[in-house]
């Protein structure tokens, strides 16, 4: 059967889980879980635990000798089958059926997987854990949720807090529950009151987000402005090289633009350098009294170019301001 993460623990106490698959793209919930399945294996004697990684070359048999080869001292063993791709494919997924149809009492099965699409989840080998145990699918947790979350992991050590509080350490880690928890204990280590407020929170804390050029295009493409001005900063901390967000950002504009009109005025091909002689000034290249007659996207292109000056020194000015007012320029005409 499926079952949700917080029906997990009731149904590991009502009975026996023979096998189970914990598939999904939210790694705090997914660890916890397997965790609390090797937690109530061990209980139930299923000491012996053997690991199995799917890489390149795998042996297959290996799982069916698993099954087969039972522990002299009679042992029962938990089975820790990892696939990092989510796909065992045509041997692999019979491999699993057949373990799965042939399953010692002494045997436990535990699949840990990324996220499933639809297919995945319905494939044969999906199924059939499904028919012996359950399938537990894990999700990111929205902002209300992961809000929530926060404030009773809080309450569970003692801790008053304020929803400004909770609200500060949810933006911090933006859906990472793992990195959440890692703040939590961090907190109940340093604090020496159980009365929180925003002040010490704030000094507390690090920003345990962690953004690439992806996170950034996606700000820009949801205007999402407060994001995407935490994000830049974000990359300016972690020394990112201001060349390839302008890249990044030159090809959102390049989407932007009508490419076969842009094209036959040469404007799209070649490399940004070729752009820098459409302009030599920051903003006053958008007043020069021909502006009228240039697309959104051409203008754009002549930030692009000035911010590249910016960046190799030929201009003055500051690299991460040209491209957050850059980015900017690009959310709102996006």
């Amino acid at each position: 059967m499926q079952i949700r993460f917080s029906q997990l623990k009731d149904n590991l106490a009502r009975a026996p889980i023979p096998a189970m698959l914990v598939s999904g793209d939210e790694p705090y919930q997914q660890m916890l879980a397997a965790d609390m399945l090797r937690s109530r294996a061990k209980e139930l004697g299923f000491t012996e635990r053997k690991i199995l990684t799917v890489e390149k070359g795998f042996d297959w048999s290996e799982l069916g000798a698993a099954n087969n080869n039972l522990s002299l001292f009679g042992e029962r063993t938990l089975i820790d089958l990892r696939i990092p791709t989510g796909k065992p494919g045509a041997s692999g997924s019979k491999a699993i059926v057949t373990f799965l149809k042939g399953l010692h009492e002494d045997v436990m099965l535990l699949v840990q997987a990324p996220r499933l699409d639809r297919n995945g989840i319905n494939s044969a080998w999906a199924k059939a854990i499904e028919k012996a145990g359950v399938v537990l699918r894990v999700w990111p947790l929205n902002e209300v949720e992961t809000k929530s979350w926060i404030k009773q992991k809080l309450n569970s050590k003692g801790f008053s807090v304020t929803d400004e509080i909770v609200a500060l350490i949810a933006q911090q880690v933006e859906g990472n529950l793992l990195a959440a928890m890692q703040e939590i204990e961090k907190i109940a280590l340093i604090s020496e009151t159980k009365q929180l407020d925003i002040q010490a929170i704030n000094a507390m804390l690090t920003n345990s987000s962690r953004y690439s050029l992806n996170e950034l295009m996606d700000a820009v493409i949801k205007k999402d402005l407060s994001r995407l001005v935490r994000i830049m900063q974000s990359l300016e901390k972690e020394d990112i090289a201001p060349p390839l967000l302008l890249w990044g950002l030159t090809e959102q504009i390049r989407k932007m633009a009508d490419a076969s009109k842009l094209q036959s005025r040469g404007q799209v091909s070649g490399h940004i350098e070729k752009l820098v002689q459409l302009s030599h000034i920051h903003q006053q290249h958008i007043g020069t009294g021909n502006e009228s007659q240039m697309t959104r996207p051409e203008i754009l292109l002549q930030q692009c170019a000035w911010t590249d000056r910016v960046i190799k020194g030929r201009a003055n000015g500051n690299p991460w301001h040209e491209l957050l007012q850059l980015s900017i320029a690009v959310q709102i005409s996006a």
